[in-house]
């Protein structure tokens, strides 16, 4: 079998097809050993954990769904109400992305201080 990876298109054999009728051969497929598809990815030049890139790992921080429920308002609302992207919520909470160590540390100031927050975002905050 072949294909380009990220492909969900699998080239079979037109003599596979009419030896089959186009069924699926439940048996092969129950007795496929894993050292079988380790075969078959390297005759598909599939590649190997190695090969893969680094993996992302996403370190806990507020969950922003249930920060935003507490308020009991919507995304629109509370991105306007404490000065975040709207599109940047929404990644956080379709945990897409995660919030890093400055959203991290503003998500955790809302959770205990909203008001601080909000008085900052309306432009009534002391400046230095």
């Amino acid at each position: 079998m072949a294909g380009s990876e990220g492909s969900s298109k699998v080239v079979v054999p037109v003599e596979a097809l009419r030896e089959n009728s186009g069924r699926i051969d439940r048996d092969r497929i129950r007795n496929t050993t894993e050292a079988d598809i380790e075969g078959q990815k390297a005759e598909d030049n599939h590649p190997g954990p190695e090969h893969r890139g680094p993996v992302r790992v996403v370190i806990g921080g507020p969950n922003v769904s249930e920060l935003r429920a507490k308020f009991g308002i919507s995304q629109e609302e509370f991105a306007h109400r404490f000065g975040i992207s709207l599109r940047t919520l929404q990644q956080w909470e379709q945990k897409r992305r995660a919030p890093d160590g400055p959203a991290k540390l503003l998500l955790r100031i809302i959770e205990q201080q909203p008001e601080a927050v909000e008085h900052v975002v309306r432009g009534r905050g002391k400046r230095a």
